[in-house]
């Protein structure tokens, strides 16, 4: 019931929908009691002999009821793909834009594509109850109650017994919602999990391929496939039986409540007049009961995903503005790095990925970290992004706690260049212009210039309007690295962060990718988390991580001197290379 009383909350964004679809739902109903008194009318004055033509505008007022209720009918179908289009753009823009503000640390655990089942085919389900379950159970209740009183006037008895059934209609699902709920919960998990193992297969497609691990892979989802048909099974099952429940009941309290007027009518104390009008309303009360019917259980998979789409809106923000965050610190001078005494770790169960770390970076310095895998580098710059926010101690970005910043601000002067560069489908332009995306169509060829990548963009097909696949499928690792740098030479952001923006390319892109870096660490503090160690001996300065320590610093001919860590890697690298 939780979710059903959260889900009304999404009714107040599109209040004025709903109202106007009440109404009209109610002049639909209105139609339909209008023609039943009518035609109970025209029974009536059959019986007592009354003169055709006195009959005939009756039969009129029914015809014009017909009529009215198939425009009515009409206006309501489109009015309801129009609401449906809204609320559910409203919704998946609000559920969407909570997890960009939860940002990577929240989808590191999560299989993307359960994810998309969740925004897309979830938040899709919950169609039949805000757009159809809910301004049906409000029309119900007035027109209902109208029903119910204007038959009371003509018997108190048969009047109240009707809005006591029609009451007992609307709250027996209710009771049996616990339990269907519990199959249709089943149902969409075993879809989401199906739709998850389908997008790792095609995202994994060259991997299952080269192992040749595709029929390991076709029998998973053939496995998944079944599982989804027989929760499917289940759940179809136990809908069509609590839908027959339902219109069992309704059958029988429209029964129960001819069968009082009629017997009230022959012990004398409902007229005979009257009787027609008991007949012909009782179905009208069957009728929308019905299409509530049939709305709720169209209802069922929107309740059942609404609990994983609250677990998203539940979730905490860890990394938010502060009031009055700033917005200017940043737009004058190269920008200087302090960390302090930090420590954070990726889970409370985990050990720390840095632990204790202090060092500073003056402005307009070129530095590097170094260590092997898991020491903590990657996670340096993620603190720095505000991917996340340290457990212990403060890290200040021009003498001013990073956490003050405006995030957007922050951001807005933080250029990257990802180890693994994601690309988006679409045109190359579009790709660069993601770090600007006011800029002319002269910046991104300048900015393709400085990085090398103008000459191979001009050879594509259609130059910088190229189509690339999803992650730059069409591109080599090198042209993807050249789009990444692109994106930072036109971003043009006073801190510059490079994670390993050269571990992914052969030695001959990595030289000249490396010339490239070079001339954009000018001007600018940069910080260079590096796997080819040959890549950072003219920095500045050199940090050394090994378990999230930092260990050792200096530059490189220093940390030579020192023959400890660094000099251990160093070693350990060239070794690597003459064996290779």
């Amino acid at each position: 019931m939780e979710a059903y009383n959260r889900l009304l909350h999404y009714i107040t964004l599109i209040r004025r929908e709903v109202f106007n679809k009440v109404m009209i739902s109610i002049a639909i109903s209105a139609t339909y009691i209008i023609q039943a008194i009518t035609m109970a009318a025209v029974v009536s004055a059959v019986f007592i002999g009354v003169d055709l033509r006195q009959i005939l505008p009756y039969l009129g007022i029914a015809l014009l009821m017909v009529i009215l209720r198939g425009i009515f009918s009409r206006i309501r179908e489109c009015y309801s793909k129009v609401m449906a289009i809204a609320v559910k753009n409203k919704i998946r823009t609000m559920i969407f834009d909570k997890i960009l503000h939860l940002g990577p640390g929240y989808l590191n655990d999560k299989r993307s594509g359960k994810v998309q089942s969740l925004v897309l085919d979830g938040i899709e389900s919950l169609e039949p109850f805000l757009i159809d379950y809910v301004p049906q159970i409000i029309s119900i209740g007035i027109s209902g109650l109208a029903i119910g009183i204007y038959l009371a006037t003509l018997d108190t008895v048969t009047g109240l017994v009707i809005i006591a059934a029609m009451l007992l209609c609307v709250a027996v699902p209710y009771f049996t919602l616990p339990l269907v709920r519990e199959r249709f919960v089943a149902y969409w998990q075993a879809y989401a999990e199906l739709n998850a193992q389908y997008v790792d297969a095609i995202q994994g497609m060259t991997t299952l391929k080269a192992f040749h691990a595709s029929k390991i892979k076709g029998t998973e989802l053939e496995a998944n496939a079944t599982t989804f048909y027989h929760e499917q099974l289940n759940s179809t099952t136990f809908s069509l039986i609590d839908s027959s429940l339902m219109t069992l009941l309704t059958s029988i309290a429209s029964t129960i409540t001819v069968a009082i007027a009629a017997y009230r009518t022959g012990i004398g104390i409902i007229p005979v007049a009257s009787v027609s009008a008991f007949l012909f309303l009782a179905v009208e009360c069957a009728r929308p009961m019905v299409d509530l019917n049939n709305y709720w259980h169209n209802s069922f998979l929107g309740l059942s995903v609404a609990k994983e789409l609250f677990e998203i809106v539940d979730e905490e923000l860890t990394i938010v503005n502060i009031d009055n965050a700033n917005k200017t610190n940043l737009d004058e001078g190269l920008p200087g790095i302090e960390f302090k005494d930090v420590s954070f770790s990726y889970r409370k169960d985990a050990q720390d990925a840095v632990s204790n770390i202090s060092f500073t970076i003056q402005p307009g310095e070129t530095v590097a970290f170094v260590g092997k895998s898991g020491s903590g580098k990657s996670t340096i710059a993620n603190l720095l992004l505000r991917f996340y926010d340290m457990d212990v101690g403060t890290i200040k970005i021009s003498e001013m706690d990073i956490r003050e910043y405006d995030l957007n601000y922050l951001l807005r002067n933080i250029g990257v260049v990802f180890q693994d560069t994601y690309l988006f489908h679409g045109t190359i332009a579009e790709s660069i212009a993601m770090a600007k995306p006011q800029a002319a169509e002269k910046e991104l060829k300048k900015a393709a210039q400085a990085a090398g990548a103008h000459e191979f963009i001009m050879n594509m097909p259609d130059g910088y309007q190229s189509m690339i696949g999803e992650r730059g499928a069409t591109l080599s690792g090198g042209e993807c690295q050249r789009l990444a740098i692109t994106r930072a030479i036109l971003k043009d952001a006073p801190l510059l962060i490079l994670d390993e923006a050269t571990s992914s390319v052969d030695a001959k892109n990595e030289k000249l990718i490396q010339k490239t870096l070079e001339s954009l660490t000018q001007n600018r503090t940069t910080i260079i988390i590096a796997h080819r160690l040959s890549t950072i001996q003219n920095a500045d300065k050199i940090f050394v991580l090994s378990e999230g320590r930092l260990v050792e610093q200096g530059n490189h001919e220093a940390l030579l001197k020192l023959n400890g860590v660094y000099s251990g890697l160093i070693n350990a690298q060239i070794r690597g290379e003459a064996c290779g």
